[in-house]
């Protein structure tokens, strides 16, 4: 399937702080949704999401944009590649997503005291700050240290998926508060700008079953220019 090619709005290196996520549709194809302020600065359709595509559209946004900030969902090599061609940029993770994912780990009713308590603490995530979360979640990484440290009778670790939040969280900790720094940058602390975007052209092709995927790309488009 031949896909349109890249789309950018153009605005004479205006200053940006830039929100920007990618999502499925099917497995037909992939959109790539980049927005400041509530608009559409770019997109782009591929059939799946690779590092590549998002250094390609990053280098076509920053030809007629200043990026000031960057807020992203976390996705292994997003950073990394963020910090190779934006070096001075802040990036900022999405507060939602890491929810989210630790959601996963911990379920939303945890059995054990540790999973409550640390569910607990990334619900609060959003009316934290730096300090305060970090504070607590140092206090609960020691508290339950001996805990995680269980193994069952094949000598694996018995909470294996707890571990696994607590090193989720450790590596996106120090993302999580750019906002604090930069507050005159106004950085969004997640990327519901997207996610909303996205909810709403689903919605829109949805109504429209069994068309091809290069009509969804037509009607998407037509969407994302209006």
């Amino acid at each position: 399937m031949s896909l349109p090619d890249l789309r950018v709005n153009s605005n004479n290196s205006e200053e940006i702080n830039l929100v920007f996520d990618a999502s499925h549709f099917k497995r037909e194809f992939c959109l790539f949704l980049f927005r400041s302020n509530g608009t559409n600065i770019h997109y782009d359709f591929q059939s799946s999401e690779k590092i590549v595509y998002y250094k390609q559209a990053l280098a076509e946004i920053r030809k007629t944009h200043k990026i000031l900030s960057f807020t992203i969902d976390g996705r292994q090599g997003v950073i990394q590649l963020l910090e190779n061609m934006f070096p001075s940029v802040p990036i900022q993770l999405c507060h939602f997503h890491l929810v989210q994912n630790i959601s996963r780990y911990t379920t939303k009713r945890p059995r054990t005291e540790c999973g409550k308590e640390l569910r607990e603490l990334i619900l609060r995530l959003k009316a934290s700050s730096e300090e305060k979360f970090t504070k607590k979640y140092n206090e609960l990484k020691e508290k339950y240290k001996e805990f995680l440290k269980e193994r069952n009778e094949s000598g694996e670790f018995k909470h294996k998926r707890l571990r696994s939040a607590f090193n989720a969280i450790k590596r996106q900790l120090a993302y999580l508060f750019t906002f604090e720094k930069f507050p005159h940058l106004r950085i969004e602390k997640t990327t519901n700008s997207c996610d909303g975007y996205f909810s709403h052209l689903k919605a829109k092709v949805n109504v429209h079953r069994g068309i091809s995927a290069r009509r969804k790309i037509q009607m998407i488009i037509k969407l994302l220019s209006s």
